[in-house]
């Protein structure tokens, strides 16, 4: 990238607030570096509930690339960006996955963000019930973490890579 994008980017992230920006391979060791860097960011917040519950956002997201990517073992590679906007946190998570998750992925997305709080509270309550049933990592609740912590709906896109993966992006709002 030229030093202009370089420099329009920057003012970009300026002008949206930007508390945080990474993007590349993640890893455990990293969202645990870059975990320990938001928590001094969000000191200057001055409100501790809210720190709390961006740093979990933050940490769901995060877990979302590393457990979930297409590019599962050491190419993790996704993208977080945490703004303040008017005293609005806006985390967006990227990660690149494959088309064929792309429908039961949509379809449990629309549950949630069509969900008001207490549709999403039982939604969790039956999750954490059957947790013991879910394969792989997790119980399956990320999401649902996710959409219980924003204050308002989840938003997501699926933007088409190549043939057979999409880059998916999730947004919340603490």
């Amino acid at each position: 990238m030229d030093i202009s994008k370089v420099i329009s980017v920057r003012k970009e992230m300026q002008q949206s607030g930007t508390i945080m920006a990474y993007n590349g391979e993640i890893t455990d060791e990293l969202m645990v570096s870059l975990g320990v860097i938001l928590k001094e960011r969000l000191k200057s917040l001055d409100n501790a509930k809210v720190s709390r519950t961006v740093f979990t956002v933050f940490m769901e997201t995060m877990q979302n690339v590393i457990w979930h990517s297409d590019n599962q073992g050491s190419n993790n590679y996704g993208m977080i960006t945490i703004s303040n906007d008017n005293n609005q946190i806006n985390v967006v998570c990227s990660n690149r996955v494959n088309k064929n998750k792309i429908e039961k992925l949509r379809n449990s997305l629309d549950l949630i963000k069509n969900a008001d709080k207490d549709e999403i509270k039982k939604l969790y309550r039956e999750g954490m019930t059957k947790s013991n049933d879910h394969e792989g990592p997790g119980a399956g609740l990320g999401l649902l973490e996710i959409a219980r912590r924003s204050s308002t709906p989840i938003s997501y896109e699926f933007v088409e890579v190549n043939d057979n993966e999409v880059d998916f992006y999730i947004s919340a709002i603490v």
